[in-house]
């Protein structure tokens, strides 16, 4: 094994000291890198039940074997802690050139623990670690921040930083990098853990080499595949993830109204790829070892000055979009840009716009909560009120900054019902009454409701995954035997989770039997598939028992009863609702989880956890 992966960076911010850890290879062969081997370094760090925010909570940093080596799609690197939003475990995950950088210092991954006793922010040139004063950056967006560190230590320095939102403790920030270009480790609030911390940013520059055993054979493999995977993925190059739009609200699969209407067919035309492309697109931003380049960049909205900027996802389009009855391309455009240079997820802050319009429409919330905000169904410019007050804990906004759950709590009465979350943190923008496997994923997932946690929804639309027997694509209300294929494609995600590879190249037809020989010519391990699939069962099961330390079970495991009993018949989806309790009593069986959704002494046993 080449000694040069598993190198990991402590860093105690309280007593400014940090020192090097090598890894063994026992270790990494068990959890290899990314979210399961940031779970098995918390496991290893906290034997006791520490609060999110506490100084001695870890802020944790991991990338996989193969980042930025030349695999394709290999650019990504994750973050991972006790989530501040719900309480249990917390990982996300983002693309660019942040991880890749990390790996040329020598690093594969940084551990931070305690706090500062003022902001500070990271610079790690090579091996060289220093803790700097970041009074002078302190208050600046996210944007901001990365000019003036770009400026300081050039255009080869990558910078990772959180915006002003993280620094007040709004519970739902994200981790940003590749400056105005936005990408985002947005879900969980793990911005809001490195804030609590008061670090500001992390810089790193390296001239290393990322070791790869056979370089020789690996490019071959590279050059093999790259022609089958760019034209298979042709249209997420051409359009983007903005590109499903069309298709996700004709199959009722998108969020509107605050999930409480199924069709917005002219208003996802106007929030479309197509029409992105068409009116607003620049260029495309392309990830390290990326030749697809779904990354949209279009035109600044709110600093005249600012030419280019990250132009939004699927997700937010949705969220910030459908969700809100926005239907204007440039409104969302302008609201995606203000949350991310305030540095706050926009799932969670257009779910949480959502609930307020509709708590505003039944009367629930008005003057006393918002002062001059009309937050009616569709007006973008009172969201973009409603969010800076969340971002600065104004009034209402400090309620609201807390989270879904809390908020409905505090308001009281039927706002419970219009609350779209389970355990504080809200629903990504794919609906599970339009796919029966989707209820189980949200109420399974480690992090909490996620879509990427398995991805399962595209085998119920379009794409096949032989190797877990998936011939043919799934029906998408059939509910009889999901619970395993759930767990088989969790499993298998986990894979590219912990590898920090981008899960779109599924989708361009990367198979399992592909990654284990990339792993091979990088550092020599010969992995089987079935051997890969331990490794994504283990770091579930390991994830799932920190989670059963903080409380987690079945009570933790269900959906709101909006996406459970309501109806939405004029949508895609029809009058479908998931038939959740029986998918989820044989999930745990299959799983080998107990009736409260506890991992058994034999399946801890069987995978040497």
């Amino acid at each position: 094994m080449n000694r040069k992966y598993g190198r990991v960076l402590n860093i105690n911010l309280g007593d400014r000291s940090s020192s090097p850890m090598e890894i063994g290879e026992e270790i990494l062969k068990k959890y290899i890198g990314g979210a399961g081997l940031s779970a098995y370094l918390y496991s290893q760090l906290v034997k006791e039940d520490i609060p999110p925010l506490d100084p001695r909570s870890p802020f944790i940093i991991m990338t996989g074997p193969l980042t930025g080596t030349p695999v394709v799609l290999s650019g990504r690197h994750g973050v991972a802690g006790r989530s501040p939003l719900t309480g249990f475990w917390g990982e996300a995950s983002v693309g660019g050139h942040w991880g890749r950088e990390l790996r040329r210092t020598g690093y594969d991954g940084m551990i931070v623990l305690g706090k500062a006793d003022r902001p500070v922010y990271l610079v790690l040139k090579d091996e060289r670690l220093e803790i700097k004063d970041a009074a002078h950056l302190w208050g600046k967006d996210c944007f901001q921040t990365d000019q003036i560190l770009i400026k300081e230590y050039g255009d080869k320095a990558q910078v990772s930083s959180i915006g002003p939102a993280a620094e007040k403790g709004v519970r739902y920030c994200g981790v940003f990098t590749d400056g105005t270009d936005a990408r985002t480790a947005g879900r969980c609030g793990l911005g809001t853990l490195m804030g609590a911390k008061n670090l500001k940013a992390i810089v790193v520059q390296g001239t290393g080499e990322i070791p790869v055993e056979n370089l020789e054979s690996l490019r071959a493999r590279m050059k093999e595949l790259v022609p089958n995977l760019t034209g298979k993925m042709k249209g997420m190059s051409a359009f983007g993830t903005p590109g499903v739009v069309i298709p996700c609200e004709s199959l009722g699969d998108m969020p509107v109204r605050n999930w409480g209407q199924g069709k917005y067919t002219e208003g996802a035309q106007k929030l479309s790829g197509q029409v992105m492309k068409e009116k607003y697109l620049k260029k495309q931003f392309f990830c390290a070892s990326c030749p697809v380049g779904c990354g949209r960049v279009v035109g600044g909205t709110i600093d005249p000055a600012l030419e280019e900027t990250g132009g939004p996802e699927y997700e937010t389009l949705a969220m910030l979009g459908s969700n809100l009855l926005v239907d204007d391309m440039q409104a969302v455009m302008r609201l995606n840009e203000l949350t991310n240079r305030l540095g706050m997820d926009t799932i969670e802050t257009g779910s949480v716009v959502g609930f307020c319009m509709e708590l505003y429409e039944k009367g629930l919330i008005g003057p006393k909560e918002l002062g001059e905000l009309d937050l009616k169904w569709g007006n973008a410019q009172a969201a973009e009120g409603l969010i800076r007050m969340i971002a600065n804990r104004e009034g209402f906004g400090d309620v609201l900054a807390e989270g879904l759950k809390v908020t409905a709590e505090k308001v009281g009465g039927m706002a419970s019902e219009y609350a779209v979350q389970m355990n504080n943190m809200a629903l990504p923008a794919h609906d599970p009454r339009a796919y029966a496997s989707l209820a189980l994923v949200y109420a399974t997932s480690p992090r909490g409701p996620c879509h990427t946690s398995a991805f399962t929804f595209w085998f119920e639309r379009a794409a096949t995954f032989p190797e877990l027997g998936i011939d043919k694509v799934l029906d998408r209300f059939q509910s009889e035997g999901k619970p395993e294929i759930v767990m088989n494609i969790q499993n298998a995600v986990s894979v590219w989770e912990i590898l920090c590879r981008c899960k779109f190249s599924i989708l361009g037809g990367v198979q399992m039997k592909d990654i284990c020989s990339w792993l091979k010519d990088v550092v020599g391990w010969d992995f089987s598939t079935q051997e890969f699939l331990e490794v994504g069962e283990r770091g579930i099961n390991l994830k799932r028992k920190l989670n059963v330390g903080w409380g987690m079970s079945r009570k933790n495991d269900t959906l709101p009863l909006r996406i459970l009993t309501h109806r939405v018949d004029d949508g895609g989806c029809g009058r479908h609702l998931p038939p959740f309790n029986i998918m989820l009593a044989d999930y745990y069986e299959k799983r080998g989880w107990n009736k409260e959704g506890i991992p058994t002494e034999e399946t801890i046993k069987r995978l040497n956890i």
